[in-house]
């Protein structure tokens, strides 16, 4: 068995145990007080059974939980029906008529995600800039021509990671959520670059993916990625041990909840790597 107790943010374990791989947990862990957007509803927790609440005989117990979050807290993934453009999701598709406060999304919905299972590629934007990324900080066509000019491209299916570092400020949710000081991230014309090489998705350590201005609302990088290329994107990637490792390269392995209607889901996406 391998220990996976206490590896919380930063879960590593060698796969199988002749180390001929490696494991990287990319999720942030779950937990009553974490850092969430305000748009989106927080994390809440509760034992809902203690133990000798409810005693099965033979000095058995258990105990049970509730939980409720938004599927947009933590490290999730975005359905296509999350943004709409001129009334129209991915596939030219209208969505007026087509979603409801009850029974969310028709179309579009977390439960139409695939297994999200490809080859990786991890971008460490704070080794290509060399130093540590500043809210003024773009990560465009250039950059991302520069980091894949001295590694092996993204092709057709695959997943592009890219760390900006700010996961190292998720305990302060201010400046992690960025919405009056803005944050570093993908612009327009680097979606544009992805996705002219058909990958299947897009991830970062921040809340927002996209080149954020501060106070300033822009979804560009999401109307191009989901509504008009149908492209994925991942956010609150935790990162940073894969990248200290020097992980440029790895197996993408995350499974979505099957969640009717939802506009998107909570994920625990795994990184591997040969040994």
């Amino acid at each position: 068995m391998h220990d996976w107790a206490g590896r919380h943010h930063d879960l590593t374990t060698s796969f199988p145990p002749s180390g001929a791989s490696r494991v990287y947990d990319l999720a942030v862990r779950l937990e009553v007080g974490m850092t969430r957007h305000p748009a989106h509803p927080p994390y809440a927790f509760t034992l809902t059974k203690e133990h000798g609440d409810f005693p099965y005989g033979n000095g058995i117990t258990a105990v049970s939980e509730a939980f409720t979050m938004g599927a947009h807290v933590g490290t999730h993934v975005d359905a296509l029906g999350h943004v709409a453009y001129c009334g129209e999701i991915h596939g030219g598709i209208e969505i007026a008529g087509r979603h409801s406060l009850a029974g969310g999304l028709e179309v579009g919905s977390a439960e139409e995600i695939p297994p999200l299972i490809a080859p990786g590629h991890l971008v460490d934007a704070e080794e290509l800039f060399g130093r540590e990324l500043t809210i003024e900080d773009d990560i465009g066509a250039a950059e991302l021509s520069a980091w894949f000019d001295e590694h092996p491209a993204p092709g057709p299916g695959s997943i592009v990671l890219i760390r900006t570092g700010w996961m190292k400020y998720w305990a302060d949710a201010n400046k992690y959520i960025g919405i009056q000081i803005g944050l570093p991230g993908l612009t327009l014309e680097g979606a544009e670059w992805l996705s002219e090489r058909g990958v299947l998705a897009v991830g970062s350590d921040t809340m927002n993916l996209e080149r954020k201005r501060a106070a300033v609302v822009c979804l560009d990088v999401h109307r191009h990625l989901l509504v008009e290329r149908g492209i994925y994107i991942m956010e609150s990637l935790q990162l940073e041990q894969a990248a200290a490792d020097g992980v440029r390269d790895l197996t993408f392995f995350a499974v979505p909840l099957r969640l009717k209607g939802a506009t998107g889901s909570p994920l625990r996406p795994l990184a591997v790597t040969s040994g």
